[in-house]
């Protein structure tokens, strides 16, 4: 009994019921159709006006574009890769992340840009012994975040291709080698390599791409690291500051924006769990509001960029509405009651004459988003595909 006391206690009633449901050995459907006749009883939805308001006063949207008001002109490549990584109170991975990346086995040029992100610990210190080597540079600022640091490395782009690597991960010795010759092979605008999980006890997980000469760039795992980019896709483009979730961006406003994607089979990349890490943290945070925050940024920018809405976009945003939700899961019922509220405008406002058509999952969320029917939708992400 305990167990369930923990889950009211942390989750909905509503995540209650179904998990109580599941260990009674109710299958999916059968959660589904005895919960989608009580939607009749769906609770009042507040107007968008008041779910913008609400939610606001828990978590201020920033509002800041991921649109770069200087867009960058110089393409006079030096170097073949830049890669940049964004470094805070990481005194104890810091060093072998960057011998990681000194110890590339590769006859290509590159250069590395270290961003000290205003650290309190010792990481400036130990970036200090790097400081003579003639292809990286170590930059010290304030504190600004994943995205400020990212867009300080991002201010001079004078390589070909560049990626980004976060300082508790390490890059595998093949890591240029392999991606660059895939790049210049195929004149390719993004390539991307599996990566192992690990931690202090060993390897967790591994993820594998198959060898593609053209991938389709919505199929990309979302993370930024464990791909190369082709430096002018982010011409005009930059991280938005003051978000979590900030690389949300890729997908909405680069992924797609790529004439050939390539992937290779090869692990490239190392990804240690972190747990203080963001996603390890957010659960419980107001902050966690951000990841509707900045879907809602970067659909406004994309039209700003006139870029399109298409069908890929138009699944991605549907993925990302369940995205948000679960990531909302630990916060109260009004909360996901406004977010349903907004991510339903959005999608009126961007998608209104889009219709999903494949059977399934993401077909389900459609037609409750569309139909107004929240404890449908709820069902839905916490039930997940049947």
């Amino acid at each position: 009994m305990n167990k369930y006391l923990f889950k009211l206690t942390h989750i909905s009633l509503l995540q209650f019921f179904v998990v109580l449901l599941q260990k009674f050995s109710f299958n999916n459907k059968q959660i589904r159709t005895l919960l989608e006749i009580l939607s009749t009883q769906n609770r009042k939805l507040p107007s968008y006006e008041y779910a913008i308001q609400y939610l606001n006063k828990l978590n201020p949207d920033s509002k800041n574009s991921a649109i770069k008001k200087h867009p960058l002109q110089n393409n006079d490549y030096t170097y073949d890769l830049k890669i940049i990584v964004a470094a805070y109170n990481a005194e104890d991975t810091i060093e072998e992340c960057v011998d990681s990346i000194l110890n590339q086995k590769t006859r290509y040029s590159l250069i590395v840009e270290i961003i000290d992100d205003g650290s309190t610990d010792s990481t400036k210190q130990i970036l200090n012994k790097y400081t003579n080597r003639h292809n990286v540079i170590v930059t010290s600022q304030k504190n600004q975040g994943f995205s400020g640091a990212r867009n300080t490395g991002l201010k001079t782009i004078n390589a070909s291709y560049l990626c980004f690597v976060d300082s508790d991960d390490i890059l595998k010795d093949c890591f240029a080698e392999v991606l660059l010759d895939k790049a210049f092979a195929k004149k390719a605008d993004i390539i991307a390599g599996g990566y192992q999980q690990f931690d202090n006890s060993g390897v967790i997980s591994e993820f594998y791409y198959q060898n593609k000469n053209q991938f389709d760039p919505y199929e990309l795992y979302g993370y930024p690291w464990g791909k190369i980019y082709n430096s002018a896709l982010f011409t005009e483009v930059t991280f938005p500051v003051d978000y979590w979730f900030e690389d949300t961006m890729l997908i909405y406003l680069v992924y797609d924006q790529s004439q050939i994607v390539c992937t290779v089979k090869d692990i490239v990349y190392r990804y240690r769990r972190n747990p203080r890490g963001i996603t390890a943290i957010s659960a419980t945070k107001l902050k966690v509001i951000d990841s509707l925050w900045v879907t809602r940024q970067l659909l406004s920018d994309r039209q700003k960029l006139n870029l399109g809405f298409n069908e890929g976009i138009y699944k991605v945003t549907l993925q990302q509405m369940c995205t948000n939700f679960i990531r909302f899961r630990f916060l109260s019922g009004q909360v996901k009651r406004a977010t349903f509220v907004i991510q339903r405008q959005i999608i009126n406002d961007y998608f209104e004459n889009f219709r999903f058509k494949e059977n399934g999952y993401l077909k389900n969320i459609e037609k409750a988003i569309k139909s107004n029917n929240y404890l449908a939708f709820t069902v839905y992400v916490y039930t997940g595909k049947f």
